[in-house]
């Protein structure tokens, strides 16, 4: 992995650990849930997006379906 390549996922990886923090701390001001709740998006957009995650797929059924 290249210089460039690992400073790119250690800076999204500190944004999405400062929103996340962000969000819990806003969402103990509040009292309620919903900060947390609108960030919880971004789990899945990271584990979508990492790379080799789309390397693990199923193999194809050789019988047809009944």
């Amino acid at each position: 992995m290249k210089t460039w390549t690992r400073w790119m996922y250690l800076i999204a990886a500190l944004v999405a650990a400062f929103v996340a923090v962000s969000s819990v701390v806003q969402a103990i001001r509040q009292g309620s849930w919903g900060p947390v709740v609108s960030v919880g998006w971004i789990p899945a957009v990271i584990v979508a997006a990492w790379p080799g995650a789309n390397r693990r797929c199923l193999p194809r059924r050789r019988n047809p379906a009944r």
